[in-house]
């Protein structure tokens, strides 16, 4: 957990409250050498070969010498395909790398003042001189660290539906974007993108970029969830009352006044007690493929206790997604992946809580709670479910 009172060297020195009352979703921000631990975590050839995967969700896109300008390929690639494909104005672009790499998926720890439920996953994308995306604005929020390699990034102006784009590609790229920045940015080099800000990045020679993507759920779908549970909850009982209706002279005039009370019962109906928690805990926890099943393995408490003893580390699954019910810090229900997942009697909501908010944990971190057994058996049942890795170097 980050505090959020305390200046951040990776984010200029700003305290996280000052970041998000300054910057977030409201302005840019560049800090030059703010993760130089993460600048080389990934090699060129580990992305090529992690793109060859039919499970890594890839793309390539050609700017040009492709069968039109903007073409866009998607994966899985195989090395073929890679030597007939020019040597300038070309992208790989690969989702989801933190899945994969753990080491990468610690990183989130950095950003964790802001909920978990809000990120969506970190993409890394190869290029080529002169390598780009073209000219487009993004939904979602996005920390761009600079790997290997300088890119070149302008930014222009925040857009809207008005926003005109060039005709004939898939790509959503903008026919013109004023420039209102531009700076080269070279490893460990971080610059924050608010959400329809207009930005242009190109590679000046071969490079990698990390971009922390952070999502956000449509309105559209959390009503949706918070209509059903409601449904659910009070069945056909619940009806419309007009105890005090007044009669009208005309009767098939639909009264405002009467709308009105209509609207007001119906919003009581979904300002229940705990009703937003249980229908959306579950929904903001899903995971960002939803065919994604966690592989497991087998653990006695015994052997977990070594294991970490030894310099273990407890990494929580870097693919599944984690949302907590109760007080802060102290989970009363725990939801992964879409599904409540059972807290035992007597396991401390503390301990739970904090194994959800923390990317790794070591025995240092967990030993007030590993000296209760039921911490550590019911631990165990979760790693076996596959929902915490035990990461031996």
């Amino acid at each position: 957990m980050t505090a959020t009172n305390i200046p951040l060297a990776y984010l200029g020195g700003l305290t996280a409250d000052e970041f998000l009352r300054n910057y977030w979703q409201k302005k840019p921000l560049l800090v030059r050498n703010a993760f130089a631990d993460m600048a080389y975590l990934v090699e060129k050839e580990d992305l090529l070969s992690l793109a060859q995967e039919d499970s890594a969700e890839s793309r390539i896109i050609l700017e040009k010498d492709g069968k039109k300008p903007w073409e866009v390929r998607k994966g899985a690639f195989t090395s073929k395909q890679y030597k007939q494909l020019p040597k300038t104005h070309w992208t790989l672009l690969v989702q989801a790398v933190d899945h994969y790499l753990p080491e990468l998926a610690a990183f989130w720890q950095n950003f964790s003042f802001i909920p978990s439920w809000r990120r969506d996953d970190v993409m890394i994308s190869y290029a080529t001189p002169q390598g780009s995306v073209g000219k487009h604005f993004d939904q979602y929020d996005v920390f761009l660290v600079q790997g290997s390699g300088q890119r070149r990034w302008q930014l222009g102006e925040f857009c809207g539906k008005e926003s005109a784009f060039v005709e004939g590609t898939k790509l959503r790229i903008l026919q013109d974007m004023p420039v209102t920045f531009d700076e080269v940015l070279n490893a460990g080099d971080l610059l924050y993108v608010p959400p329809k800000l207009a930005h242009y990045g190109v590679a000046q020679n071969e490079c990698l970029t990390f971009s922390f993507g952070f999502r956000a759920p449509a309105l559209s779908h959390a009503l949706e969830h918070i209509v059903d549970t409601a449904l659910e909850e009070t069945g056909a009982e619940a009806l419309y009352q007009d105890i005090d209706l007044q009669a009208q002279k005309n009767g098939s005039w639909l009264n405002p006044k009467h709308l009105q009370q209509l609207q007001q019962q119906v919003l009581a109906l979904l300002n229940t007690p705990d009703l937003l928690a249980t229908a959306l805990a579950p929904f903001l926890s899903e995971a960002k493929y939803e065919d994604y099943e966690p592989m497991g393995e087998k653990v006695t408490p015994d052997e977990l206790q070594q294991a970490l003893t030894e310099g273990a580390v407890l990494c929580r699954d870097p693919a599944s997604r984690f949302v907590y019910v109760g007080e802060q810090g102290h989970a009363q229900r725990l939801y992964v992946n879409g599904e409540e997942i059972c807290i035992d009697e007597g396991v401390d909501g503390a301990f739970v809580a904090l194994l959800a908010d923390n990317t790794q944990l070591t025995a240092t971190n967990l030993t007030t709670y590993l000296s209760h057994s039921l911490n550590v058996q019911w631990l165990c049942e979760q790693i076996k479910t596959g929902y915490w890795l035990v990461l031996v170097d």
